[in-house]
């Protein structure tokens, strides 16, 4: 089985997605998709899925071309592929979403139920959530409803499998299920394309890597005989170490004299999936990163102190705060971040710059600031300030929220997993912009499914730390050198609690 792209185009009005990309991939070979947001990976992958028409090259699966114009014409030759962002059905079933694409059918075209379930529980054995086969969808934390986004397509009969960043919102335990799950279908033979930004994942789970930089294939290597530092330059273009001139953890910072003093207290918010309450201390202008096995309340944490569910108070300098709702946290000059960018980032209907402006109206603040100054300042990839923002790459749509909220220099900045599926160096830019934030006064909560950005975002920093959350309570603290990758993960698996 082997699967070739030969010199594939595609625009998308003034923009250049894909440019004459060539790669091909052998039986029993994972290989990584590198490159940094409109790259042209999800483009590539959506042409083979029949998602989206090339204008122009050809695909070549087995020596023989092929015409790939819809998703049913990639079916029939045994093509599968993740979504990118979420394609499950939040009103139907496990079940439902499963075999949607591949529904098992009585003799007269009524759906077999009795048979949906018996494969589904085939699939969620695989993923170890056969247990919540009676769980609706929409109640599923969002690292085991990209295990399902997972599941759909390893349902189905496949000898191509390609995974477009599936495991972005997965927790280490889930990519280590995925990983188990490629290394059986590589035994079988199948051709597997696998995209990820997270680093340490390319080299846990793939053969070779092809890197893209915009829109051209560059490079393709084994990935045992390449490093970071490589992969990055070719990626971005440029030597690491240029980016890294101006990075803040080579800047002196001096904390502000009043850093000391605690700017906002919390004191027992309740966390309600554990029925615990939850106390924190945050200096002005601390970083503060949350760790924890997933579903311990980090995300609870961010979210309540957005108001997003009932009222709070808040002890900020001399005076209490009340919290009843998100628009009163952003009238107090609270920001928040979500890694869900589909449902809760974009305002899908409207154009970059009504995108961006609409909480800058709502905070009343920057406003000799223009949209297309923060598209610029963020490194936007676009072709006009009105088209759509779903009409970007995932990343570049991420880049364009975190660009709306922290250009109103926001007091409190609040982060649920804020860089699932921005590549490498725009992960960097994001710190970039977060350390700078810091520096002006602006506090911050980022909860990360990823220890490793944890380490980056705050290692190195003076007034940075992360808190480890165990069954809605801090269980573990860690300040400068004591933040590493081995000492999240130990205390993320160790109970206890170490107060504020």
């Amino acid at each position: 089985m082997r699967i070739e792209f030969k010199e594939i185009s595609k625009s998308f009005g003034g923009v250049h997605a894909l440019k004459k990309a060539s790669l091909s991939v052998e039986s029993g070979e994972i290989r990584a998709l590198l490159g940094g947001n409109g790259s042209g990976k999800s483009t590539l992958i959506k042409i083979a899925s029949g998602l989206v028409q090339k204008d122009s090259g050809e695909i070549y699966i087995n020596g023989e071309k092929m015409s790939i114009r819809t998703p049913k014409d990639a079916k029939r030759l045994k093509i599968a592929a993740t979504s990118q962002e979420l394609s499950i059905f939040p009103n139907l079933t496990i079940s439902e979403n499963i075999t949607l694409c591949a529904m098992p059918r009585k003799k007269y075209g009524a759906a077999d139920r009795k048979l949906m379930r018996k494969k589904t529980l085939d699939v969620l054995r695989k993923l170890g959530l056969e247990e919540k086969i009676d769980m609706p969808v929409k109640e599923l934390p969002v690292n085991e409803q990209y295990l399902i986004e997972f599941g759909k397509a390893i349902y189905q009969d496949f000898d191509i499998l390609m995974v477009d960043e599936v495991t972005s919102a997965l927790y280490q335990k889930d990519v280590e299920t995925v990983k188990h799950i490629l290394e059986e279908y590589k035994k079988q033979g199948k051709v597997i394309l696998f995209v990820s930004h997270r680093l340490k994942e390319l080299y846990q789970i793939c053969d070779s890597v092809t890197i893209m930089r915009n829109g051209e294939v560059i490079e393709t290597d084994r990935i045992a005989d390449v490093d970071d530092d490589h992969l990055l330059s070719v990626m971005i273009g440029q030597s690491v170490q240029k980016t890294q001139e101006n990075s803040p953890h080579n800047q002196a910072f001096s904390p502000d004299e009043n850093t000391e003093k605690p700017y906002f207290v919390i004191e027992n918010l309740h966390i309600g999936q554990y029925n615990t309450d939850l106390s924190l201390e945050i200096k002005k202008g601390e970083i503060i990163g949350v760790a924890g096995l997933q579903g311990h309340g980090q995300s609870e944490l961010v979210r309540r102190l957005h108001g997003m569910d009932g009222t709070i108070k808040i002890k900020k300098g001399t005076e209490e705060i009340i919290i009843r709702n998100p628009r009163d946290a952003v009238k107090n000059k609270f920001a928040f971040i979500s890694g869900d960018r589909e449902w809760e980032g974009a305002f899908g209907q409207h154009g970059l710059t009504e995108d961006i402006s609409v909480v800058k109206e709502l905070t009343l603040r920057e406003k000799d600031t223009k949209p297309e100054q923060v598209l610029e300042a963020m490194h936007v990839k676009y072709a006009r300030p009105g088209q759509l923002i779903t009409s970007l790459s995932g990343g570049n749509q991420q880049k364009v929220i975190i660009g709306r909220w922290t250009y109103t220099k926001p007091v409190l900045l609040l982060a649920d997993d804020p860089s699932k599926g921005i590549d490498v160096q725009a992960r960097r830019e994001m710190h970039t912009v977060f350390h700078r934030l810091a520096e002006e006064g602006t506090s911050m909560i980022i909860v990360s499914s990823d220890d490793d950005e944890l380490v980056d975002l705050c290692s190195g920093y003076p007034n940075a730390r992360v808190i480890v959350l165990y069954e809605g309570q801090i269980s573990a603290v860690l300040r400068g050198n004591e933040i590493t990758r081995d000492h999240i993960i130990e205390k993320t698996l160790s109970k206890g609690s170490e107060g504020k």
